[in-house]
C-alpha cells in the first residue's frame, strides 16, 4: 500500500538519497524545518520501513573476486522450498521469484572462480527441486541506484560515473587494503548505517578520533557508500522487472551507458552467458513496462533481443557482504 507522505517526508527522503548519513541538523537547515520535526519524521520513516538506511561496500575491497547472476528453473510446487534453501546460503545476497524464463533469479558473491564453481556444482547441484540453472558471471556493475524520487543530479566522481552508480568490479588486487579496524567499522555500519563514529568507537573499543578518520576515509574513497533504500511500494511503484538483453558485438559498452541513463533502471550489470546485460527496474504499472519494451529499448542502437521477467517476490535483499565476526 502506498504510504501517505507529506512534502517534508519526501524532502527528507530526497536529502538521504544524496547522502544516507546526512545529519538531522543538515537536513533541517536544507528543508527549513525544525530539527525535532526532522528527527521525529526520520524515526517514523525508519520505524514503518518506508526507508531502510544501508551501506554498499565495493565487493573487491572485501576480497570478492567473482560475482554471478544465476537463473534457476524449479520443479512445480517446489519454489517455496528452493527459495528457503537458497536464501540461507551465505554467498547469496539477492533472491527473486520471477515469471518468465526462470522461476528464481539469485545474485551472489564469491572469493574466486573456484568458489563459484563449488557453489554451482555442490550447493545448487545438491538442492532438491532445482531442475536447471544458467550462470551469468558479472563483468561489471554499471549502475546501482536507489534514487526513486526526482532530485537534482548527484555530483560525479572523477571517472565521470554518477555518484549513485556502483563501481565496476575490477580485480581485487586494485582495491584498498582494509585492516581489522576497517572490517569492524563496516560490520557496525551493516547493523546501523547511520551509527555515529563515536558510537562505533564505543562498540569496537577504538579511539573516537581514529575511528572517525577511518570512517571518513572509507566513505571518501568510495569503498563504502551510505544510502537509503526507500520502500518502492510506499512510493507508488507496484512492479519490479528484470530484463535480460543481448547486444551486437562491439556495442555492449554504448548500450549499457544508454540503458543506465533510463530513469526506470535501478541496477544494471554487464555479464557473460545467455545475456550481455541484465537490468532491474521499478515501474508504477504495466503500461510503463510496455513502454520500456516497445519504445525505450528500441531507441538504443545495438540491442538485438530482450527478455522481461516480472519479479513477483523479493525473498532476500542483503547488502551485508561481510559476515559477522
Amino acid at each position: 500500500m502506498r504510504a501517505r507522505l507529506d512534502d517534508s517526508d519526501l524532502g527528507i527522503i530526497k536529502e538521504l538519497q544524496r547522502d544516507g548519513r546526512r545529519g538531522v541538523a543538515e537536513m533541517a537547515d536544507a528543508l527549513g524545518i525544525h530539527r525535532n520535526t526532522v528527527s521525529a519524521k526520520l524515526k517514523r520513516l525508519t520505524g514503518r520501513r518506508i526507508i531502510n538506511p544501508s551501506i554498499y561496500v565495493h565487493p573487491p575491497s572485501l576480497g570478492f573476486g567473482a560475482a554471478a547472476v544465476i537463473g534457476v528453473r524449479v520443479a512445480p510446487g517446489e519454489i517455496d522450498h528452493v527459495v528457503r534453501l537458497i536464501g540461507a546460503m551465505p554467498n547469496v545476497h539477492n533472491v527473486f521469484v520471477c515469471l518468465g524464463r526462470y522461476d528464481v533469479v539469485l545474485w551472489g558473491l564469491f572469493q574466486d572462480q573456484d568458489e563459484l564453481h563449488t557453489f554451482i556444482t555442490k550447493e545448487l547441484g545438491g538442492t532438491s527441486g532445482i531442475i536447471g540453472a544458467e550462470t551469468m558471471i558479472t563483468l561489471g556493475m554499471k549502475k546501482l541506484s536507489f534514487t526513486f524520487l526526482e532530485s537534482p543530479p548527484l555530483p560525479c566522481e572523477e571517472s565521470g560515473r554518477p555518484a549513485d552508480a556502483a563501481p565496476a568490479a575490477p580485480a581485487a588486487a586494485g582495491s584498498p587494503r582494509l585492516d581489522d579496524q576497517d572490517y569492524a567499522i563496516i560490520r557496525e555500519l551493516q547493523r546501523d548505517a547511520r551509527k555515529s563514529a563515536a558510537a562505533i568507537a564505543r562498540s569496537i573499543g577504538g579511539n573516537k578520533n581514529a575511528v572517525s578518520a577511518k570512517l571518513r576515509g572509507l566513505l571518501e574513497d568510495g569503498t563504502v557508500k551510505a544510502f537509503v533504500a526507500p520502500n518502492a511500494v510506499a512510493l507508488g511503484y507496484r512492479l519490479m522487472v528484470a530484463v535480460g538483453i543481448s547486444v551486437l558485438p562491439g556495442q555492449i559498452e554504448a548500450a549499457s551507458e544508454s540503458l543506465s541513463r533510463l530513469e526506470s533502471t535501478q541496477t544494471l550489470i554487464i555479464c557473460t552467458g545467455r545475456y550481455n546485460i541484465m537490468s532491474w527496474g521499478l515501474f508504477r504499472d504495466m503500461e510503463e513496462v510496455y513502454d520500456l519494451l516497445k519504445t525505450e529499448l528500441g531507441k538504443i542502437p545495438g540491442i538485438r533481443d530482450a527478455e522481461a521477467m516480472v519479479i513477483v517476490q523479493v525473498t532476500k535483499n542483503s547488502f551485508a557482504y561481510l559476515a559477522p565476526a
